[in-house]
């Protein structure tokens, strides 16, 4: 039976007086959220009408109840493939265990308590968390959202052109050791041009595209320039295009030297696929990945104005179904798919294909990864996924605490959604109920 709520009981605080305190600490902040749970049953108009009101970039990435709405009513905003599923649904067992509930992690604002108890507590502003283990439903939990709705995977997306690209070079039409202008020549002449793909694959670019705390809140960075120019928004009072955005970036170090996170790396992967396919990229994973899942609902791949797919990050599906995509790098792929989609190949690249601790403590992103998990142990980044552990376990996070772990070795994977732009420490749950989990 699930825990009621949070550890904070045990110190005689009322959840009532908990919320409280907390909606004060976040009025004077300015930035009063509304308890997530009030938004399980949808948004009123006068909701929808101020969040249209509020659609700038601040207030979708802050994680404040604008991103409630747009993390949840995506397709609303956004251009959209829908990727319809082929295959009839391959039902996903139940088979529940109470432990995982119990796990505990130290979390960063709210002390160490259970993953029952961060999901419920009013300042967490946890969606969705789903554990899957051999092909069954071990741990599920919604707070703000149903299990039917589509939620913005945010950056765990950046598998999916990280996975099409690996496709790619499996059948032989991509040789990762060749530029990008090999490949996509009206970026010929340009800095992305004469990267590698390996390095833009393993976020190594070294160029000026970086994208962190600090480019994100620097209005004229590449970073924050590609998600104006993929939202639809102004850059100093024009709207640019994405590729223009792309073909701007500048050298800044040399390639290869430390990990440089950034979306504009994967939106080059997005147009290499497109160009080596001369598909749409949403019909190549259409094709290659979607159309092999027996998932519950249609994969959204969200496009900006001008037709690019936001593959690094603009992605949106039930949260059953992102588990599904992550089963294809487990063994029980076969009870999820009609046929096997990551070959061990791909996975071994993923797994073995790592650079030095070094290259991933000297970037920017590697110790807030660290620091994100609570968790050192990680041998380095890989191919779009963010941390990889020398048993074969991998990561992948996305921007307000969304999350995908895949352990093959188990047969494990882990999945959630958030919309918490304050406090990432849902992730830290990840490796505890790794550890658990037999």
């Amino acid at each position: 039976m699930k825990k009621t709520l949070l550890s904070s009981l045990l110190v005689g605080i009322s959840i009532s007086q908990l919320f409280a305190q907390g909606a004060n600490i976040h009025e004077q902040k300015g930035d009063y959220r509304t308890p997530i749970s009030e938004f399980r049953n949808g948004f009123t108009q006068n909701q929808v009408q101020k969040f249209r009101e509020n659609y700038n970039l601040s207030h979708l990435l802050k994680g404040g109840d604008d991103a409630v709405w747009w993390g949840l009513r995506t397709s609303e905003l956004f251009p959209t493939s829908i990727l319809e599923p082929t295959q009839e649904t391959m039902e996903l067992g139940i088979n529940l265990d109470t432990k995982i509930g119990e796990v505990k992690a130290n979390t960063k604002h709210f002390g160490e308590i259970s993953l029952d108890d961060f999901m419920v507590h009013p300042h967490s502003y946890a969606q969705g968390f789903l554990v899957v283990h051999k092909g069954e439903i071990v741990y599920e939990n919604y707070q703000g959202m149903t299990e039917k709705d589509h939620h913005v995977w945010m950056s765990c997306a950046k598998i999916i052109p990280g996975l099409a690209v690996d496709l790619l070079i499996s059948d032989g039409k991509i040789n990762e050791e060749l530029p990008i202008e090999h490949y996509i020549h009206e970026f010929r002449h340009t800095a992305y041009g004469k990267i590698k793909v390996k390095d833009i694959m393993d976020m190594t670019a070294g160029l000026n595209s970086g994208e962190n705390d600090l480019t994100r809140s620097d209005s004229n960075s590449i970073a924050t320039r590609l998600f104006l120019a993929g939202f639809g928004l102004p850059f100093k009072g024009e709207h640019q295009k994405v590729k223009d955005v792309l073909k701007s970036a500048e050298y800044q170090n040399l390639a290869g030297m430390k990990l440089e996170y950034s979306s504009s790396n994967t939106e080059m992967l997005v147009l290499l696929v497109e160009s080596v396919t001369g598909k749409p990229f949403s019909a190549f994973v259409d094709q290659r990945i979607y159309s092999k899942i027996g998932a519950e609902s249609s994969l959204n791949i969200h496009l900006s104005p001008d037709g690019i797919a936001l593959g690094h990050g603009v992605v949106s599906s039930r949260l059953r179904d992102m588990a599904r995509v992550g089963m294809l790098y487990t063994p029980s792929w076969n009870k999820i798919a009609t046929e096997q989609v990551v070959s061990s190949e791909i996975l071994e690249k993923i797994q073995k294909g790592t650079r030095s601790k070094e290259f991933y403590r000297n970037g920017y992103d590697g110790p807030v990864f660290i620091d994100r998990l609570e968790d050192d142990s990680m041998i380095s980044n890989s191919r779009q996924w963010d941390a990889v552990w020398s048993n074969g376990d991998f990561w992948k996070a996305g921007l307000q605490g969304q999350g995908i772990y895949v352990s093959p070795e188990k047969d494990l994977v882990i999945v959630f959604f958030s919309t918490n732009g304050q406090d990432d420490s849902v992730h830290r749950y990840v490796r505890q109920i790794a550890n658990v989990i037999q």
